[in-house]
């Protein structure tokens, strides 16, 4: 049974405004212009200079949901419903597996007579996954799961963007995935098998300044659901410099014991460092971190060649990820994979995925899977 997925795609924090060349309500963009304005200054670059956006670079939607019956609580809101199916062959069992979810997207700026008091965002998607393994987070009794993917609240706590609390359910700002916005994509920086999780309950400082962006906190460590047994928690953050520069360099580090069903738990220890260059429509992005999986010693890397059309209508990208970890002896898993996404019109989205397993833990077969999504937003 084919379904659809609603998933909320508008992330964006005070000290980053949502990607100008992505389609937006006028009154929201010029604010978000003002904003971004002001925070360059903050963060010591010159009038005009742009910084990092949460929303990606090359998100084609629109918010397309009317909110004008809100009366004011709909100023400087966007709010969208989001649609897709995913299908994946994997050639090892030789069978298609089928994800599908519906979910919704809201985008709010709260301001006050001083200006901006915060930003909200509210993200849920309803997912179900047939023919493959599901996440732990997954109720093995039902086939339908509501996932959290972002439902903070980013509170401004300087008026110039340098320091804001962020609270809620967000992403782990470590490595290349604080960078790039994968929510809904087939895309994907790696940073769930990585660090073991990849949205978190937690509270989080973070902000730009004097050329540095930056946001350290804690999590629950529990993930979709807030779960205590086991005494989970972590300890994440990231500084670097602005990703909107031509070349950019941060450093991350992450501490964390992980809930699991049954209160089982997953040791994670990171330090990393990710870096990146832009030349024209030409990005490459790397990512090294070593650390430890329940006290084995690990080591994960990440490479990442891009191109994006000049209208952000396409995007074509390798990767080469390397998963090596010490357990008995040293042991690799090796991925090359290939992907491009096309975006046809405003409100569709057509990707495409190839994952090769090069080498595989234990010598196990070498195998590969190919990846189809198609994504419909309004």
């Amino acid at each position: 049974m084919l379904g659809t997925t609603l998933v909320l795609l508008f992330i964006a924090q005070p000290q980053a405004g949502v990607s100008l060349t992505a389609p937006a309500l006028p009154g929201v963009v010029a604010l978000l212009q003002d904003d971004q304005a002001a925070n360059a200054a903050a963060a010591g670059l010159p009038s005009g200079a742009p910084l990092q956006a949460e929303q990606p670079l090359g998100d084609p939607f629109p918010a397309g949901l009317p909110v004008d019956w809100l009366g004011a609580l709909g100023d400087n809101m966007l709010a969208s419903v989001d649609l897709s199916v995913r299908f994946a062959w994997d050639s090892g069992t030789e069978s298609w597996a089928t994800s599908q979810f519906y979910g919704f997207d809201i985008y709010k700026v709260f301001s006050g007579d001083r200006g901006d008091i915060g930003t909200m965002v509210l993200q849920g998607f309803a997912s179900r996954i047939d023919g493959a393994s599901r996440p732990y987070f997954f109720d093995p009794d039902n086939e339908w799961e509501f996932v959290y993917r972002m439902f903070f609240m980013n509170w401004r706590l300087d008026p110039r963007g340098a320091l804001n609390l962020k609270t809620g359910h967000f992403e782990m700002p470590f490595g290349l995935e604080a960078m790039i916005d994968t929510n809904g994509t087939l895309r994907q920086m790696g940073t769930p098998r990585n660090l073991g999780i990849k949205a978190d309950w937690g509270a989080t400082l973070n902000g730009v300044s004097n050329g540095l962006e930056y946001e350290v906190g804690v999590g629950r460590g529990s993930g979709n659901g807030w779960h205590s047994s086991g005494d989970p928690y972590l300890f994440v953050g990231r500084v670097g410099t602005i990703r909107e520069a031509d070349s950019w360099v941060g450093v991350s580090g992450f501490v964390g014991d992980l809930w699991r069903p049954g209160g089982v738990q997953v040791r994670r220890r990171r330090i990393g460092i990710d870096a990146g260059v832009h030349k024209g429509p030409w990005s490459f992005m790397a990512e090294l971190s070593g650390g430890t999986n329940n006290g084995d010693a690990a080591v994960n890397t990440l490479l990442e060649l891009d191109w994006h059309a000049p209208a952000d209508e396409w995007l074509l990208y390798g990767q080469f990820m390397a998963w090596t970890q010490r357990v008995d002896g040293w042991d690799d898993n090796l991925q090359l994979v290939l992907g491009c996404q096309w975006a046809f019109d405003k409100h569709t989205v057509l990707s495409l995925q190839y994952v090769q397993n090069l080498t595989m833990f234990n010598d196990t077969e070498r195998t590969g899977e190919l990846q189809l999504q198609m994504r419909y937003r309004f």
